[in-house]
C-alpha cells in the first residue's frame, strides 16, 4: 500500500512540474499573428493583440492591450481599446500540434466608441462587410472565411461606451458596460446580454438576439430583444436642452424587433416628477404612456 502510495505522489509531482514547465515551453507569441490575422479578416479591421501569455490551469491565452481600428471614413482614433484581452483555447490541440481553437473571448475594461454621421450611418456598420479594407490586414489562403468564425463566448466587462456624431463634438458616456454573447457567428443569429449605467444615472439593460449580420451594414442586421431602462434623469442626461426645462425620471420597458432596416419599438413608459416648463414645479402624479414605434433606418424617417 505504501509503494502504490509513494508511485501515486510520483506521478502527481511530474504531472504539477509538466502544467509549471508548460508554459515556458510552448511561445505562444507565436500565435500573436494568428490571432490578429483571424480576427482582422473577419471584423474587416486592423486588429492589434500585446504580449501574450498562456494559463494552463483556466486554459487561456492572455494578451496586456487589445486594440480595433476604427473605419477610415470616421477617422483614425481606435474603434475598441482594452487593458487586457483573454483568449479560451483548447489545451490539447495547442499542447501537441501547437493548434489554436478559440472557445472564448473575454474583454477586461474596454472603451468603445460609437459615432453616426450625418447620412444616418454608424462607425460600426462596416464591421465584417469589407468596406473597410483600407484599415484591415491582409488575409492569407489559409485563413478561414469570416462566415466560418464561430466563437462560444464573448465577453466585455466593466467597460465603457462613447455616442456621438460627427457633426458635433458632444459626447455621452455609458458606463459599467458588460456585454455577453454566446455561440457568436457571423451567418447565424445569437443570442446576447448588454447592461450599462446611462448619463446622469439610471440603468440601461437589453436581452435578446441579434444576426446574421448584415453584408452591407452591421447597423442593419436583424434583432429581436427586450429593452428596459430604469432611473433615467432626464435633466441630468445630456440629451435635454437645460433651457427647455424639460425633466423627470424615466422608466421603460419595451420589445425592439429590426429587420431589413424597419425598426419597431412598443413598450410603455413611465415619468415620475415630470416637468415640462423651466421654473415649473415637478409633476406628483406619475405620467403613464403606452407607445408604439416604427422606424426606417436607412432613411432615419418613423413614426
Amino acid at each position: 500500500m505504501k509503494g502504490k502510495l509513494r508511485y501515486i505522489l510520483i506521478a502527481i509531482a511530474v504531472i504539477v512540474v509538466i502544467l509549471i514547465a508548460l508554459p515556458f515551453l510552448i511561445s505562444v507569441n507565436q500565435f500573436r499573428p494568428t490571432i490578429e490575422e483571424k480576427l482582422s479578416t473577419a471584423l474587416g479591421r486592423q486588429v492589434q493583440v500585446g504580449n501574450l501569455s498562456l494559463s494552463i490551469l483556466s486554459g487561456s491565452l492572455g494578451a496586456d492591450d487589445l486594440s480595433i481600428a476604427d473605419d477610415p471614413a470616421f477617422g483614425k482614433s481606435a474603434f475598441l481599446t482594452a487593458k487586457s484581452l483573454k483568449v479560451g483555447v483548447e489545451l490539447m490541440p495547442l499542447i501537441f500540434s501547437r493548434a489554436l481553437h478559440v472557445t472564448g473571448v473575454t474583454i477586461d475594461k474596454p472603451e468603445v466608441t460609437l459615432i453616426k454621421n450625418p447620412a444616418g450611418r454608424w462607425n460600426f456598420s462596416s464591421l465584417a462587410s469589407g468596406s473597410s479594407s483600407k484599415s484591415a490586414a491582409p488575409a492569407s489562403s489559409s485563413s478561414s472565411a469570416p462566415s466560418d468564425l464561430v466563437i462560444g463566448k464573448i465577453e466585455m466587462k466593466n467597460g465603457s461606451l462613447i455616442l456621438g456624431s460627427t457633426n458635433s463634438p458632444k459626447r455621452a458616456t455609458y458606463d459599467d458596460l458588460n456585454f455577453e454573447a454566446t455561440n457568436v457567428s457571423l451567418a447565424t443569429s445569437f443570442p446576447l446580454k448588454l447592461s450599462a449605467k446611462l448619463p446622469g444615472g439610471g440603468e440601461l439593460k437589453l436581452d435578446g438576439t441579434v444576426g446574421p449580420l448584415d453584408a452591407n451594414d452591421a447597423a442593419l442586421s436583424p434583432v429581436e430583444a427586450k429593452l428596459n431602462i430604469a432611473d433615467f434623469d432626464l435633466a441630468k442626461s445630456g440629451f435635454v436642452d437645460p433651457a427647455s426645462g424639460l425633466g423627470g425620471v424615466v422608466e421603460l420597458n419595451s420589445t425592439l424587433s429590426s429587420k431589413n432596416g424597419q425598426a419597431n419599438v412598443q413598450g410603455t413608459v413611465k415619468i415620475s416628477k415630470l416637468q415640462v416648463v423651466k421654473g415649473g414645479s415637478p409633476s406628483a402624479t406619475p405620467v403613464d404612456v403606452d407607445f408604439a414605434t416604427a422606424y426606417d433606418m436607412p432613411k432615419s424617417t418613423g413614426s
